[in-house]
């Protein structure tokens, strides 16, 4: 969830509720599961959804930021702790895809344009493009990958000059 707001608008209800939403969330279902699989002695995997907002500065969010940056965070230090009892943790970081959170600021062709300008793959990502990476993640196929985020973001986290 995301209130998009300069930092100097930020208020403190707002703080606590993306803060609660976006990562308070993570971290208590990551600790119930982690305690399970623990005692169960079986591994397993954990994937959180962090965003290429943790990763590179956007112009305003910045609570938003602060929680999928704590999330990229959290996922390397559960992975370090946890990988002892074969637990894998790792993370999603989405780019722009078309879901209801973003529905109204793709409505601004404008908006969108300077989204495609910073995406190699010059398009808004579909929901489905997510199920791959996350299957990957859950799957035998990644059981040598653990602390890592995935950016899924049309290459939007390579820019370079």
């Amino acid at each position: 969830m995301n209130i998009r707001s300069k930092a100097l608008d930020v208020t403190e209800e707002e703080w606590k509720q993306i803060m609660d939403t976006n990562l308070k969330s993570a971290f208590m279902m990551s600790r119930e599961i982690g305690k399970y699989m623990v005692q169960a002695e079986q591994g397993g995997s954990i994937i959180s959804v962090s965003s290429v907002a943790g990763h590179v500065a956007l112009r305003t969010g910045v609570v938003y930021a602060a929680t999928k940056a704590a999330l990229i965070q959290m996922t390397k230090v559960l992975a370090y702790e946890w990988g002892k009892h074969n637990i894998r943790v790792n993370s999603l970081g989405p780019w722009y895809f078309k879901t209801p959170l973003t529905e109204k600021l793709l409505q601004d062709q404008e908006y969108v344009q300077e989204i495609l300008n910073v995406t190699p793959l010059n398009r808004i990502g579909e929901l489905e493009e997510l199920v791959g990476p996350a299957v990957f993640l859950a799957s035998d196929a990644s059981n040598y990958i653990t602390g890592q985020t995935l950016f899924v973001d049309g290459g939007m986290t390579i820019q370079g000059f």
